[in-house]
């Protein structure tokens, strides 16, 4: 059940008034099964008469719903991912009529045994991922199903929403209410209920100005929650649309009324959507997976590309997310991404939306065609349940290619996290220069600390075959410790092999018969390394390419600069 980018695991914490949670486990929350059973048998009847189900915007994942296919009592019924009902789709996916089948027994037993009202399976993230599941595979599995089997199905999903719909203003996270309303919205459709829905699309505006910044990009400034916020609002799209859609006996002025507001809705959704479609492509590579820094690897690819083939023209990308805090460069078949860090006024609005401390300001990611050359080393969700001392690592300045200073991260990693020292966006411009295009930023991470600003230039040239920089660290005269060295890290991929030649040049070597690159630096103490990454979710040895600049006399000089660049070599003729 891997469809989210963001496992179940991290569903947030949430909770219920005492009262409630008693009222809940009685007998007499369950009576509402006696009303929700009336609307069930009229659905089902509904349902059998020609009412038209809605159609799934996702494909599950086949590998992962043939051992469910076989019968046998799955082990994944253990996990805390069974609640989601996500497995629908993979065993859809895997299709035929046995999967169907248990596909309707496994429905079953989990009514039988999950019926009662439980905190944690109960969750409004669980229960709207239920009420999605159920309603976009209905046509699969609920269609063919006989009607006694349907209204039980049905008589859960009215019981599931109408407790979602009172838990709802007890949810603070807007991400979680932008998930929650999704499912209303489309269990709606799929009623064809004749409800308003004023509340709903209201708060839906609400909670998308407080996670989507002016720019599209996801307030959180994390690839893999702006993915799953972008998958959501899709879904939402297409319920809006199809409540806009007349209904048979529908005429009077009040529901054209209604579908020309739903249809005002419409074209704001399309607006958010084409910005954060433009933003998530800018963060995609030569292989088109995601850049690796800020989580980015918790996203999976095929997921990730049928998401951002929906939102808006493919052609849209986003060059500069001056709010979210990137910026890309293209040319050729060259691409380099910069997190050039957040601004300051949305550090709250950071935090807020699920975004951690960034100590990988002025990082950079490079691809030259379907190859990554310089990454970051990674951070991967499944590394804090293996490695835990390592994933915290991975989230430090020395694991991002960029710079540090004595070792210390450019933002202070410690709790609490409100009180931390982090690095900001003083400065950040991309645009054309001469020969290529030109992207500089700059941040104060350690301006408390030492009082520097580190500023990044990053230039490349017209058709990709060359990437040039300039790190360059200015002291700006207030009173601090005084910096011993600034380390200057580029770490490459796994598959790159590096070896290091006279004139400190180090040669490339790509995998197959890609041309080789080079690397060269003014400053003599570059070195070649042993590094790490998680990349692929696992640990891995790589390289990395380091520079050691000491920083004694930065306060006499007042500015201490390094110059590299990354040059691809002319194939060798035969």
């Amino acid at each position: 059940m891997q469809s989210e980018a963001i496992p179940s695991s991290t569903t947030p914490p949430w909770s219920v008034p005492f009262l409630t949670r008693v009222f809940r486990r009685s007998r007499m929350f369950f009576w509402q099964y006696r009303a929700a059973a009336k609307t069930g048998r009229a659905l089902a009847q509904q349902m059998s008469s020609g009412n038209m189900p809605l159609m799934d915007l996702w494909k599950g994942d086949a590998s992962l719903g043939q051992p469910l296919a076989t019968g046998i009592a799955p082990l994944a019924m253990l996990d805390e991912d069974w609640h989601n009902f996500q497995w629908l789709r993979d065993m859809r996916e895997y299709g035929g009529q046995h999967a169907r089948t248990h596909a309707r027994r496994y429905l079953l037993e989990w009514l039988s045994r999950h019926s009662q009202w439980d905190q944690t399976i109960w969750h409004p993230n669980r229960l709207a991922s239920r009420i999605k599941s159920l309603v976009l595979t209905w046509s699969w599995f609920g269609q063919s199903a006989s009607e006694s089997q349907q209204m039980q199905f049905l008589t859960s999903l009215v019981m599931q929403s109408n407790c979602l719909v009172q838990d709802l203003p007890r949810i603070r996270s807007a991400d979680s209410r932008i998930e929650v309303l999704s499912a209303l919205l489309l269990d709606h459709a799929f009623r064809q209920s004749d409800a308003d829905i004023t509340s709903l699309v209201k708060a839906l505006f609400l909670a998308i100005d407080q996670v989507v910044l002016a720019d599209g990009c996801h307030a959180s400034r994390r690839p893999d929650r702006h993915l799953i916020c972008l998958k959501t609002l899709h879904e939402i799209r297409y319920a809006l649309g199809v409540i806009q859609q007349p209904k048979p006996r529908q005429a009077h002025d009040g529901e054209i009324s209604n579908n020309t507001e739903i249809g005002a809705h419409l074209i704001r959704l399309d607006a958010v959507i084409n910005l954060m479609g433009a933003v998530g492509r800018m963060w995609r590579l030569g292989d088109h997976g995601l850049i690796a820094m800020r989580q980015g690897l918790n996203a999976s690819q095929p997921q990730t590309d049928h998401i951002l083939d929906k939102s808006g023209p493919s052609g849209k990308i986003c060059q500069h997310a001056d709010q979210g805090g990137y910026i890309r460069l293209a040319s050729g078949r060259s691409v380099a991404v910069l997190n050039t860090g957040p601004l300051r006024e949305h550090l709250n609005q950071q935090m807020t939306a699920g975004g951690e401390i960034d100590a990988a300001a002025n990082a950079l990611e490079f691809s030259f065609q379907k190859q990554r050359i310089v990454i970051s080393a990674g951070h991967h969700h499944d590394l804090r349940h293996t490695h835990p001392n390592l994933a915290d690592l991975m989230q430090g300045t020395s694991a991002h290619s960029t710079l540090s200073v004595d070792m210390i991260n450019s933002s202070q990693m410690d709790h609490p996290k409100h009180d931390n020292r982090q690095a900001c966006v003083t400065m950040a411009e991309v645009g054309p220069a001469s020969g290529g295009l030109l992207g500089v930023a700059s941040h104060d991470g350690y301006l408390p600390l030492f009082g520097l600003v580190h500023e990044r230039k990053v230039f490349l040239t017209t058709g990709g075959h060359a990437l040039k920089g300039q790190d360059i660290l200015r002291y700006t005269g207030e009173p601090s410790n005084i910096p011993s060295e600034a380390i200057l890290r580029f770490h490459l991929h796994p598959r790159i092999n590096a070896s290091k030649t006279n004139n400190n040049t180090i040669l490339l070597k790509l995998p197959g018969s890609m041309a080789a690159w080079k690397f060269v630096s003014k400053n003599s103490a570059t070195s070649l390394e042993d590094s790490i990454t998680a990349i692929n979710g696992k640990p891995q040895r790589c390289q990395q390419i380091v520079i050691t600049v000491a920083l004694t006399g930065i306060r006499e000089h007042m500015e201490i600069d390094v110059s590299w660049g990354f040059m691809k070599q002319p194939k060798a003729t035969p």
